[in-house]
């Protein structure tokens, strides 16, 4: 089905046509569906815009026999019901594969494209003027009407400006004058559509036609809104009063554009950027455009390549004019005419006025490149507004540190080139454009230089360090010729004093990375050179917040303040902006300073500004790792933060703040796998307290060593695990912390159930229980509850086990607390498949995994994904058991949990087994029980009776010999190659596995 909106509103098919409504409603309804055809509208929206007087359940009631009126016409006998008209309770929408509109249509159509050709690009803006039957919707006066009806009327005109461009670069002047003409007619008061118009006439040799036409706007204009035409207008009439004779020929106005410069080495990367820019700066898009970015970004190298890319369309109008060498901005206008082949004397005699250089860009539409505005940028702003407004058909592609700040302009950061990959094959690092940079700048100096297997890796971590600037990475790899990567990457400590360039042919701020960092902080105001260095304390990147708390809430006392500080900064190119999610918590935007930025704004603090900054930044963030509400998803973006405040805290002895962050950031360590690292903080500061005479309160200290045994039993780590909680219980005895002691009993029980030590556990379990109790603290008795379960279910006791399940749950859901709902859900889970009740253990394991999932817990995820795989097993589902299995295997190995590693590999173990993989098999569940060996100090894995029946038949089937081979294997090999082994398996693969090839 077809649907006109140009004119009236008409929807035809097969011969048919609807064209008479019997509401202006019903006429509305089919027009909103049309205009948005890819939307699903919710039924309150549309009643809000065609009966925004009526109360809601009458709106609907009038919806619904619109609706009724507009199936029966859209799908009338023969078609399927919702086949065109989609509508449900809370919804309607059509179908946008089943119609098409002349609006969508006319918006493909002009859609400009570099790959078009010029007669191409003519014909498809010619099909969309031709469906410009008339205005949107006439007779509808709805806002969302009367938006579009003004939209799509200025893109119409603005396709009509684009081929009367066109024809004149063609020659063609009827069409020309024709769609010129055409333009004034659907709007008079458009300035543009009479210039155009005035232009062509005089281009036909009718210059008389084009000034009666001047006077035809002005009296318009005079009329309409008591004004005088524009100063590009006037201009145009001056030119056109000119002999023109005295017009320049195309040939020559071509020859004054065509002298770019060209650079004398490669230029890499950029291919996406290069594409969007010149999409912008097609004649009819962006007027405006700033490459912006910090010193030594190739801002400039960008440019030259846009502009070579842009000659083309804009049939040789293009210019590029260096400004980095002028001192004053009065220079600018003869730099220009200098660019354009002009006189330069002459643009010089015209003092302030811009008129010889409107008359040389008005010829036609011309890109002119002004390559580093920043130094000149306030005398600079007003003279391209100037010459904007003097010549409509002027692009301007300018490249600074910071945007020019005119209406009209668009920014383009020119960010860092892309980084590689630390860990890719020598053949993926050099498809980096930052290490293709780094080898051919290396070349220059050492003409023999190659990427090999052996510095592949230090280059891509040169590149790393050097964040991808292009300056910088061009200044070390200069040093090729007298250091090896390695060795570059070993100086880059001093990275400032390493990157200074030989060459004499390169501008002083370009000659040294600390002059190109240097040039940009030297024009900052001081307040910005002191808020700069301040922010360097952070790593990887902060909130508005964060700047406040740390920068000085005495100097910025709200986040406003802070925001335009940040702003500026941002728009000079020396701070980046990003929106990152926050998980349930939304968007936010977030900033960060280039690592090389970073050091420099570093070294610009005092030495007293700089402590009191860091003890600032330390705890701010150790506030924000004890509120309880802060999202999982927040620290992950802080981590570089945490990791610089535990670094902090050893190198400046402050224990106590370290102890307290590490003793915070027990959950998040947990949930985001993170054990071994915040186990090795914590040990490390234990150590230097216990090297010192630093005094820790009693309390911080207890925390933190709950902590520190929460790390280890989650890494199997069991007498480690048990001596922190002594240590921890002991504390909090001696301290009288009522909730210190129970939580400390409960972490015991933990570490006792884990080794299978159950009366010990037990024990534990039951002294936490009633001090929960009598501190009336829910969510302590609830995860007792679950462990005394737990209990109960390892000794078979499932009805028992079931019931303190179910009694934790509840508390648990009373409390919100979805974190251990998911762990109860997956108990209850284990208890229903060992009485083999697998659809119900499935719902209860999916249920968990889905919260696990939404929390973004990856211990719950690899814990859950686990036992879906183990559960489809004893189900026959083979092929859905391996992909779980195969799915969280590499999760549960990198969160650094072995007890559940320990049950992945048993899973894979058993279920290669029943695929008659006995070689698999055999490997898989040794590698299960060593670790459980390690962990507990006991062979017992989960399944035992299982577990020896399927290992005796792989002994006879392999025989002795190759089952010993393999078992030996198995206990030899490390954890990781164990894990790298196994997911190299196919299901539907052989059962080889190459015993000689795993090194112990």
């Amino acid at each position: 089905m077809r649907i006109d909106l140009f004119g009236n509103l008409r929807a035809h098919r097969d011969g048919s046509s609807i064209d008479r409504f019997p509401t202006q409603k019903a006429a509305a309804l089919l027009a909103l569906l049309a205009f948005y055809p890819h939307r699903r509208h919710s039924r309150e929206e549309v009643v809000d815009i065609l009966w925004p007087d009526a109360d809601l359940s009458a709106g609907r009631d009038r919806l619904s026999q619109a609706l009724v009126w507009l199936r029966r016409q859209l799908e009338p006998k023969g078609v399927v019901t919702g086949a065109v008209l989609f509508a449900d309770r809370a919804s309607i929408g059509l179908n946008p594969s089943a119609i098409s509109t002349d609006v969508a249509e006319f918006e493909s159509l002009i859609a400009p494209n570099p790959e078009f050709t010029a007669p191409l690009q003519r014909k498809r803006w010619e099909n969309a003027v031709s469906l410009y039957q008339g205005d949107l919707l006439p007779g509808l006066y709805h806002d969302w009407v009367l938006t579009e009806r003004q939209r799509l009327q200025d893109s119409y005109l603005q396709t009509l400006h684009r081929l009367v461009a066109l024809y004149e670069d063609s020659g063609l002047v009827e069409p020309a004058l024709q769609h010129a003409r055409l333009a004034v007619k659907t709007e008079p008061l458009r300035e543009e559509a009479h210039a155009d118009l005035m232009r062509v006439l005089a281009a036909n040799g009718d210059a008389a036609a084009a000034l009666r036409q001047f006077q035809v706007l002005k009296q318009l204009l005079a009329r309409e809104f008591e004004t005088e035409p524009s100063r590009s207008s006037l201009a145009l009439v001056e030119q056109i009063q000119r002999a023109s004779t005295n017009r320049p020929s195309r040939a020559a106005r071509q020859e004054a554009s065509h002298h770019l410069p060209v650079p004398l080495t490669r230029f890499f990367g950029r291919d996406a950027e290069i594409e969007r820019i010149c999409q912008l700066l097609q004649p009819e898009n962006s007027r405006l455009l700033t490459l912006a970015g910090t010193g030594g970004a190739g801002k400039t190298r960008l440019s030259l390549a846009v502009a070579a890319r842009m000659k083309e369309p804009y049939h040789g109008a293009v210019a590029f004019v260096a400004l980095a060498d002028l001192g004053d901005v009065k220079l600018i206008p003869e730099a220009i005419a200098a660019a354009l082949n002009l006189s330069t004397s002459a643009v010089a005699a015209a003092g302030s006025s811009l008129v010889p250089l409107v008359e040389a860009l008005s010829m036609r539409p011309f890109l002119l490149v002004l390559d580093n505005l920043e130094h000149v940028l306030p005398g600079a702003a007003p003279l391209v507004r100037e010459l904007l407004d003097g010549v409509p058909s002027l692009t301007v592609l300018a490249t600074s540190r910071q945007r020019i700040g005119i209406e009209g302009e668009q920014e383009i950061l020119v960010a860092s080139l892309p980084l590689p990959d630390l860990t890719a094959s020598p053949e993926e690092v050099l498809q980096s454009a930052s290490v293709q940079l780094f080898v051919d700048r290396a070349r220059l100096a050492r003409p023999d230089f190659v990427l090999t297997e052996a510095n592949a890796a230090a280059i891509a971590r040169v590149c790393a360090r050097l964040d991808g600037i292009p300056l910088a990475i061009e200044l070390c790899a200069a040093w090729a010729s007298m250091l090896t990567p390695a060795q570059m990457l070993e100086k880059l400590d001093r990275r400032f004093d390493l990157l200074v360039s030989r060459r004499t042919d390169i501008t002083p701020r370009h000659r040294t990375l600390r002059a190109a960092l240097e040039y940009s902080y030297l024009q900052l105001p001081t307040e910005l050179q002191r808020l700069f260095a301040r922010l360097s304390v952070f790593r990887g990147g902060w909130s508005l917040e964060a700047a406040v708390a740390v920068a000085g809430e005495s100097e910025y006392p709200d986040l406003l303040t802070m925001l335009a500080e940040v702003t500026e900064l941002r728009e000079r190119s020396l701070i980046v902006a990003e929106e990152l999610s926050l998980g349930d918590s939304g968007p936010e935007m977030r900033y960060r300073i280039l690592e090389t930025l970073r050091e420099f704004a570093s070294e610009q603090l005092t030495y007293a500004d700089r402590n009191a900054r860091r003890r600032a930044h330390a705890e701010y963030f150790l506030r924000l790792a004890k509120q309880g509400d802060t999202p999982v998803s927040r620290l992950d973006h802080e981590q570089e933060n945490l990791r610089s405040v535990l670094a902090w805290s050893l190198e400046s002895q402050e224990i106590e703040i370290g102890l307290a962050l590490g003793g915070a950031l027990r959950r998040y360590w947990s949930v985001r796998g993170r054990l071994a690292e915040g186990y090795e903080w914590l040990r490390r500061l234990f150590d230097a307290a216990a090297g010192s005479e630093i005094l820790v309160p009693p309390a911080v200290c207890a925390q933190a060593w709950n902590t520190l045994g929460y790390l280890a039993w989650g890494q199997g780590n069991y007498a480690t695990a048990y001596e922190a909680h002594q240590q921890a219980l002991v504390v909090f005895r001696e301290i009288a912390d009522q909730e210190g002691v129970e939580e400390s009993l409960y972490y015991l029980g933990i570490t006792r159930y884990r080794q299978d030590i159950y009366p010990d556990a037990q024990a534990f379990f039951d002294e936490s229980l009633r001090i929960a109790r009598s501190r009336n603290d829910t969510g302590g008795i609830a995860r007792v509850l679950l462990n005394l379960g737990n209990i109960a279910y390892e000794e078979g006791r499932f009805d028992e086990a079931d019931t303190f399940f179910l009694q934790s749950l509840d508390l648990e859901q009373s409390l919100g607390n979805r974190n251990r709902v998911a762990n109860g859900l997956n108990n209850l889970g284990l208890t229903a498949m060992a009485r083999k009740e697998y659809p119900k253990a499935q719902d209860l394991f999916e249920r968990a995994l889905a919260i696990s999932r939404e929390l973004a817990d990856d211990f719950g995820v690899a814990n859950f994904t686990m036992n879906l795989g183990g559960v489809a097993r004893l189900r026959g589902e083979r092929e859905v058991s391996w992909g779980h299995l195969m799915g969280g295997l590499k999760l549960a190995f990198d969160i650094g949990n072995r007890h559940i590693l320990s049950h992945y590999l048993l899973q894979v173990g058993l279920l290669e087994f029943a695929a008659g993989k006995p070689a698999h098999c055999v490997f898989a569940l040794s590698s299960a029980r060593h670790v459980i060996e390690d962990l507990a100090n006991s062979d017992e894995v989960s399944h035992p009776e299982e577990f020896k029946q399927v290992m005796a038949a792989a002994c006879t089937t392999l025989g002795d010999a190759r089952f010993s081979e393999l078992m030996q294997a198995a206990r030899s090999a490390p954890l990781g190659q164990i894990v790298a082994l196994v997911l190299t398996w196919s299901h539907d693969g052989d059962d080889s596995v190459e015993t000689a090839k795993i090194k112990n």
